[in-house]
């Protein structure tokens, strides 16, 4: 597949996409899908994420509950 043929891609160089569409590009082929390489690349990609979810997670919802409030 030619990156100019991806949808998700809009920066030009290899070097600036980001993690998501790096993955998809790695992960798959002309005619098939590497699900493996597609799911274990997924879990190291949201790990970070979540790991700050859990460690910054009262100030999220601190902030989602005050934006109610006049």
């Amino acid at each position: 597949m030619d990156v100019a043929d991806h949808p998700l891609v809009v920066a030009q160089a290899q070097d600036m996409y980001t993690l998501p569409v790096a993955l998809s590009l790695y992960s798959t082929g002309v005619y098939s899908t590497n699900y493996g390489v597609l799911l274990a690349g997924s879990v190291l990609v949201i790990t970070p994420v979540l790991i700050l979810f859990v460690f910054l997670q009262r100030f999220f919802i601190a902030g989602i509950t005050t934006t109610g409030i006049k």
